[in-house]
């Protein structure tokens, strides 16, 4: 009875915290079959725990909250796959180069600008913990953990937490899009003289297809 597990973003280490999704809050719902052409539903009445000492309202706060985090993970989630397809596009078109060519240098330098942006957001290093390099991804899968395991209202802390760590992924967007809007024109450019495939920036629409 829960949602599918979030999308996560890709780190050196696996996120746990976020590999289940948040439990369905009681209500009905519908179970829908499909083989070949025929399809068969049925409701399902999910109710809570008699034993529970949540209110409904605690409940609904946890349940909007977990949801609020796994939406965050995926926004977190689209934002390093942007970074990642134009960081290896980068590098993979700099390793058709000469390693002498002014272009490859350019190449090489901008793929190090933006992993500089991806690593504020996903560990790099295996081992991410014990070696201290926890990054946003890591202390939003944990926050988004904490809330899922506890199931009455959020605390004052974890609410202020997840407008921090908002605040934070959407400056990091920013920041990636105005570099973006600097700089891939002018290597796109290049590339395209030399004969080369552009860089493309994948969009919310085709990532949400995937």
């Amino acid at each position: 009875m829960r949602l599918k597990a979030p999308r996560v973003p890709t780190a050196a280490s696996a996120a746990f915290g976020a590999s289940i999704g948040p439990r369905v809050l009681p209500g009905t719902y519908t179970v829908r079959m499909s083989k070949d052409k025929n399809v068969y539903t049925t409701q399902l009445v999910v109710t809570g725990d008699p034993r529970s000492k949540y209110t409904p309202a605690d409940r609904k706060a946890q349940f909007d909250l977990s949801m609020k985090l796994y939406n965050l993970l995926a926004d977190m989630t689209f934002a390093v796959d942007r970074l990642n397809g134009v960081r290896l596009a980068l590098e993979a078109s700099a390793a058709r180069l000469p390693a002498n060519d002014p272009l490859a240098t350019r190449l090489r330098s901008a793929s190090a600008e933006i992993d500089v942006l991806r690593k504020k957001i996903v560990a790099t290093k295996e081992g991410g913990a014990i070696t201290g390099e926890e990054r946003l991804r890591e202390n939003l899968a944990d926050l988004y953990s904490n809330v899922l395991n506890y199931e009455g209202k959020p605390t004052e802390s974890q609410l202020a937490r997840t407008d921090a760590i908002t605040r934070e992924l959407a400056d990091l967007v920013r920041d990636l899009d105005a570099w973006l809007a600097k700089e891939l024109t002018g290597l796109n450019a290049a590339l395209s003289a030399k004969q080369f495939p552009l860089v493309k920036v994948i969009t919310r629409p085709e990532w949400d297809r995937e």
